[in-house]
Protein backbone atom coordinates (compact mmCIF):
# COMPACT_ATOMS: atom_id res chain seq x y z
CA UNK A 1 0.00 0.00 0.00
CA UNK A 2 1.17 3.53 -0.74
CA UNK A 3 1.33 6.28 1.51
CA UNK A 4 -1.11 8.31 -0.04
CA UNK A 5 -3.15 4.73 0.26
CA UNK A 6 -2.42 4.84 4.38
CA UNK A 7 -3.04 8.31 4.88
CA UNK A 8 -6.65 7.70 2.93
CA UNK A 9 -7.30 4.50 4.94
CA UNK A 10 -6.87 6.47 8.04
CA UNK A 11 -8.89 9.49 6.88
CA UNK A 12 -11.61 6.95 6.45
CA UNK A 13 -11.62 4.79 9.77
CA UNK A 14 -11.57 8.75 11.27
CA UNK A 15 -14.22 9.43 9.48
CA UNK A 16 -15.94 6.40 10.80
CA UNK A 17 -15.32 6.88 13.89
CA UNK A 18 -16.20 10.45 14.05
CA UNK A 19 -19.75 9.45 12.86
CA UNK A 20 -20.15 6.68 15.29
CA UNK A 21 -18.82 9.09 18.04
CA UNK A 22 -21.63 11.35 16.90
CA UNK A 23 -24.38 9.48 16.90
CA UNK A 24 -24.04 7.98 19.75
CA UNK A 25 -23.79 11.57 21.36
CA UNK A 26 -26.78 12.67 19.48
CA UNK A 27 -28.86 9.52 20.76
CA UNK A 28 -27.44 10.08 24.65
CA UNK A 29 -28.43 13.68 24.74
CA UNK A 30 -31.82 13.27 23.45
CA UNK A 31 -33.02 10.42 25.07
CA UNK A 32 -32.00 11.96 28.08
CA UNK A 33 -28.80 9.84 29.29
CA UNK A 34 -26.32 13.09 28.87
CA UNK A 35 -28.47 15.92 30.98
CA UNK A 36 -28.62 19.27 30.56
CA UNK A 37 -25.33 21.49 32.05
CA UNK A 38 -23.69 17.98 31.71
CA UNK A 39 -19.82 18.99 31.16
CA UNK A 40 -18.03 16.73 28.25
CA UNK A 41 -14.51 15.93 28.84
CA UNK A 42 -12.71 14.88 25.58
CA UNK A 43 -10.67 12.61 27.69
CA UNK A 44 -13.64 10.56 29.41
CA UNK A 45 -15.57 10.38 26.27
CA UNK A 46 -12.17 8.73 24.49
CA UNK A 47 -11.98 6.30 26.80
CA UNK A 48 -15.44 5.46 26.81
CA UNK A 49 -15.51 4.91 23.18
CA UNK A 50 -11.83 3.48 23.12
CA UNK A 51 -11.04 6.27 20.32
CA UNK A 52 -8.26 8.50 20.25
CA UNK A 53 -9.61 12.58 21.50
CA UNK A 54 -9.02 13.76 17.56
CA UNK A 55 -12.10 11.96 16.36
CA UNK A 56 -14.27 13.15 19.77
CA UNK A 57 -12.93 17.13 18.92
CA UNK A 58 -14.24 16.81 15.64
CA UNK A 59 -17.47 14.49 16.84
CA UNK A 60 -17.82 17.71 19.82
CA UNK A 61 -17.80 20.31 16.79
CA UNK A 62 -19.91 18.39 14.66
CA UNK A 63 -22.70 18.51 18.05
CA UNK A 64 -21.94 22.33 18.99
CA UNK A 65 -22.57 22.86 15.39
CA UNK A 66 -26.11 21.09 15.45
CA UNK A 67 -27.19 22.99 18.18
CA UNK A 68 -27.03 20.25 20.84
CA UNK A 69 -24.14 21.35 22.60
CA UNK A 70 -22.51 24.74 24.13
CA UNK A 71 -18.85 25.49 23.67
CA UNK A 72 -17.25 28.59 25.42
CA UNK A 73 -13.48 29.55 26.31
CA UNK A 74 -11.73 27.80 29.02
CA UNK A 75 -14.75 25.65 29.60
CA UNK A 76 -14.87 23.35 27.19
CA UNK A 77 -18.64 21.68 25.97
CA UNK A 78 -21.78 21.22 27.88
CA UNK A 79 -24.38 19.64 26.96
CA UNK A 80 -26.96 22.92 25.81
CA UNK A 81 -29.82 23.37 28.16
CA UNK A 82 -33.10 23.72 26.20
CA UNK A 83 -35.76 26.28 27.46
CA UNK A 84 -39.26 25.78 27.71
CA UNK A 85 -39.66 27.97 24.23
CA UNK A 86 -37.28 25.82 22.28
CA UNK A 87 -39.46 22.61 23.43
CA UNK A 88 -42.84 24.17 22.32
CA UNK A 89 -41.38 26.00 19.20
CA UNK A 90 -39.82 22.43 18.23
CA UNK A 91 -42.82 20.52 17.85
CA UNK A 92 -45.17 24.10 16.38
CA UNK A 93 -42.03 23.83 13.85
CA UNK A 94 -42.16 20.34 13.10
CA UNK A 95 -46.28 20.79 12.82
CA UNK A 96 -45.72 22.65 9.99
CA UNK A 97 -43.00 21.00 8.09
CA UNK A 98 -44.30 17.49 8.76
CA UNK A 99 -47.55 18.79 7.88
CA UNK A 100 -46.25 19.96 4.42
CA UNK A 101 -44.29 16.96 4.10
CA UNK A 102 -47.33 14.58 4.26
CA UNK A 103 -49.14 16.97 1.54
CA UNK A 104 -46.06 16.66 -0.53
CA UNK A 105 -45.77 13.29 0.09
CA UNK A 106 -49.34 12.62 -0.78
CA UNK A 107 -49.31 14.40 -3.89
CA UNK A 108 -46.47 12.29 -4.97
CA UNK A 109 -47.76 8.94 -4.21
CA UNK A 110 -46.60 6.44 -1.33
CA UNK A 111 -44.12 3.82 -2.83
CA UNK A 112 -46.37 0.24 -2.46
CA UNK A 113 -43.05 -1.26 -0.73
CA UNK A 114 -42.99 1.92 2.23
CA UNK A 115 -46.54 2.00 2.62
CA UNK A 116 -46.36 -1.93 3.52
CA UNK A 117 -43.55 -1.37 5.91
CA UNK A 118 -45.34 1.94 7.80
CA UNK A 119 -48.50 -0.39 7.98
CA UNK A 120 -46.52 -3.61 9.45
CA UNK A 121 -45.08 -1.06 12.12
CA UNK A 122 -48.20 0.25 13.34
CA UNK A 123 -49.59 -2.90 13.69
CA UNK A 124 -46.37 -3.56 15.17
CA UNK A 125 -46.62 -0.68 18.25
CA UNK A 126 -50.49 -2.14 18.48
CA UNK A 127 -49.11 -5.33 19.48
CA UNK A 128 -47.25 -3.62 22.32
CA UNK A 129 -50.20 -2.14 23.78
CA UNK A 130 -52.12 -4.02 26.03
CA UNK A 131 -55.05 -2.49 28.59
CA UNK A 132 -54.61 0.81 30.41
CA UNK A 133 -51.20 -0.02 32.23
CA UNK A 134 -48.71 2.25 30.95
CA UNK A 135 -45.53 0.76 28.63
CA UNK A 136 -42.04 0.55 30.27
CA UNK A 137 -38.64 -0.70 29.78
CA UNK A 138 -37.95 -2.42 26.65
CA UNK A 139 -41.66 -2.60 25.46
CA UNK A 140 -41.82 1.10 25.76
CA UNK A 141 -38.08 1.76 23.82
CA UNK A 142 -39.80 -0.52 21.35
CA UNK A 143 -42.67 1.91 20.60
CA UNK A 144 -40.89 5.10 20.67
CA UNK A 145 -38.32 3.57 18.03
CA UNK A 146 -41.68 2.62 16.02
CA UNK A 147 -42.64 5.83 16.40
CA UNK A 148 -40.16 7.77 15.69
CA UNK A 149 -39.82 5.34 12.69
CA UNK A 150 -43.07 6.51 11.62
CA UNK A 151 -42.41 10.40 10.99
CA UNK A 152 -38.93 9.71 9.89
CA UNK A 153 -39.65 7.58 6.50
CA UNK A 154 -42.58 9.94 5.86
CA UNK A 155 -40.22 12.56 5.88
CA UNK A 156 -37.37 10.93 4.33
CA UNK A 157 -39.58 10.64 0.98
CA UNK A 158 -39.37 14.74 0.84
CA UNK A 159 -37.20 15.40 -2.51
CA UNK A 160 -36.20 18.81 -0.56
CA UNK A 161 -32.49 18.83 0.71
CA UNK A 162 -33.52 22.21 2.45
CA UNK A 163 -36.68 20.44 4.04
CA UNK A 164 -34.80 17.62 5.11
CA UNK A 165 -32.03 19.84 7.12
CA UNK A 166 -34.66 22.17 8.63
CA UNK A 167 -36.29 18.63 9.90
CA UNK A 168 -33.58 17.02 11.20
CA UNK A 169 -32.51 20.71 13.29
CA UNK A 170 -36.23 20.70 14.64
CA UNK A 171 -36.33 17.05 15.56
CA UNK A 172 -32.87 17.08 17.21
CA UNK A 173 -34.43 18.95 19.97
CA UNK A 174 -34.67 16.43 23.39
CA UNK A 175 -38.13 15.26 23.73
CA UNK A 176 -37.49 15.13 27.76
CA UNK A 177 -39.59 12.06 27.69
CA UNK A 178 -38.04 10.89 31.49
CA UNK A 179 -38.26 14.56 32.84
CA UNK A 180 -42.17 14.70 32.03
CA UNK A 181 -43.11 11.02 31.75
CA UNK A 182 -44.96 11.93 28.48
CA UNK A 183 -46.53 9.22 26.15
CA UNK A 184 -46.47 6.28 28.30
CA UNK A 185 -50.16 5.09 29.45
CA UNK A 186 -52.32 3.00 27.21
CA UNK A 187 -55.25 5.18 26.08
CA UNK A 188 -52.26 7.61 24.74
CA UNK A 189 -50.15 5.46 22.96
CA UNK A 190 -53.54 3.94 21.31
CA UNK A 191 -54.32 7.16 20.07
CA UNK A 192 -51.32 8.34 18.57
CA UNK A 193 -51.55 4.91 16.48
CA UNK A 194 -54.35 5.53 15.44
CA UNK A 195 -53.78 8.89 14.25
CA UNK A 196 -50.92 7.09 12.62
CA UNK A 197 -53.21 5.15 10.43
CA UNK A 198 -55.16 7.42 9.72
CA UNK A 199 -52.68 9.99 8.58
CA UNK A 200 -51.43 6.78 6.21
CA UNK A 201 -54.33 6.06 4.73
CA UNK A 202 -54.72 9.60 3.83
CA UNK A 203 -51.49 9.31 2.45
CA UNK A 204 -52.17 6.50 0.52
CA UNK A 205 -55.60 8.06 -0.76
CA UNK A 206 -53.66 11.20 -1.83
CA UNK A 207 -55.39 13.35 0.21
CA UNK A 208 -53.28 16.23 0.42
CA UNK A 209 -55.01 18.34 1.81
CA UNK A 210 -56.92 16.63 4.85
CA UNK A 211 -53.33 15.08 5.67
CA UNK A 212 -51.50 18.32 6.14
CA UNK A 213 -54.49 18.99 9.00
CA UNK A 214 -54.22 15.64 10.25
CA UNK A 215 -50.54 16.30 10.46
CA UNK A 216 -50.48 18.98 12.22
CA UNK A 217 -53.01 18.42 14.76
CA UNK A 218 -51.45 14.90 15.97
CA UNK A 219 -48.27 17.34 16.90
CA UNK A 220 -50.26 19.32 18.46
CA UNK A 221 -51.40 16.90 21.35
CA UNK A 222 -48.00 16.56 22.29
CA UNK A 223 -47.76 20.25 22.29
CA UNK A 224 -50.54 20.88 24.56
CA UNK A 225 -49.69 18.21 26.85
CA UNK A 226 -45.91 19.56 27.09
CA UNK A 227 -47.50 22.79 28.06
CA UNK A 228 -50.01 21.65 30.51
CA UNK A 229 -47.28 19.28 32.39
CA UNK A 230 -45.20 22.82 32.41
CA UNK A 231 -48.07 24.60 33.96
CA UNK A 232 -48.28 21.96 36.84
CA UNK A 233 -44.71 21.49 37.92
CA UNK A 234 -43.55 23.50 40.91
CA UNK A 235 -43.28 27.18 39.85
CA UNK A 236 -44.50 27.03 36.50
Amino acid sequence: MTPFSDEKATGTVRSEQVGSVMTALRNRVLEGKLLPGTKLKEAELAAQFGVSRTPIREALVAAEREGLVTYETNRGYTVRQFTRRDLLESYEMRALLEGHGCRVVAERGLPLDVERALRNGLDRAEALMSGDSPLEGEALEQWRLLNQRFHTTLMGLVPSGLFNRSFQTVYRVPKIYDVLEMEKDGPTLRQYNEEHRRILDAIARRQSGRVEFLMREHLQGPCDLLLRRMEEAPGG
